[in-house]
């Protein structure tokens, strides 16, 4: 089975969902590995915590200690990598690697700057636009992550490594796109989708305290018999 994530406000939270979630385990016949658990904690962080599970037939080990994480030290949630501290050092490691791989990976080969390009454009922008989904870098940093790709596109084309990246952009015969306002935009569009989910949500409410208020309004000034 896949992965499972339990969130509560407090440890005794936490208790009641490790007690069913034990017993489920034991009525599917499923075993879990306690030293895989990821345990994190705002507000007792690098420290050793003993969850008491509730009474039950179902489970015989009542007792489950586990280690939580430190604030830096990164997690993946749903494949995207977060810090209970907001630190994004780890995943702009992970997007310098993955550049860096690419870059090592396509110098030696035999390719037209024109592949190279289109390596760079739909392969390479989608893998950091998922790792980069919850981080926003400056346009400084972003331009630094993408930049041994950009040494081997000078390189295939037969450009000095001194060209401006605005020429790149402008003067090429293929379209290689600008890093740092792609993943802005998706940014935005993210944000955009997220704002209409939460007005489209809070529609419903908003319309019947409308409705209320102009009824109460109404019948306020109907006039006394």
């Amino acid at each position: 089975m896949d992965d499972s994530t339990l969130v509560a406000s407090s440890k005794t939270g936490i208790e009641d969902r490790l007690s069913i979630t034990a017993e489920f385990y034991t009525l599917n016949n499923v075993q879990a590995n306690s030293a895989k658990y990821v345990l994190l904690s705002s507000s007792s962080p690098s420290s050793k915590i003993i969850f008491d599970l509730l009474p039950s037939s179902l489970v015989s080990n009542l007792s489950l200690s586990l280690s939580s994480l430190s604030l830096n030290t990164s997690f993946r949630f749903l494949g995207v990598w977060f810090s209970v501290s907001a630190s994004f050092q780890f995943v702009l490691k992970q997007a310098r690697s993955m550049v860096k791989d690419m870059a090592a990976l396509l110098g030696p080969k035999k390719l037209l700057v024109q592949h190279v390009a289109y390596l760079y454009n739909a392969v390479l922008f989608p893998k950091l636009e998922f790792r980069l989904q919850t981080t926003l870098f400056s346009e400084n940093t972003v331009q630094s992550i993408v930049t041994p790709m950009f040494s081997i596109i000078r390189r295939k084309a037969g450009l000095a490594a001194t060209t401006p990246l605005a020429l790149l952009f402008l003067k090429l015969p293929f379209s290689i796109q600008n890093a740092f306002y792609r993943f802005l935009s998706s940014h935005v569009a993210s944000w955009q989708k997220f704002s209409l989910i939460q007005i489209l949500t809070s529609l419903p409410a908003m319309l019947f305290h409308i409705f209320k208020a102009f009824w109460v309004q109404r019948v306020a000034r109907l006039p006394s018999t």
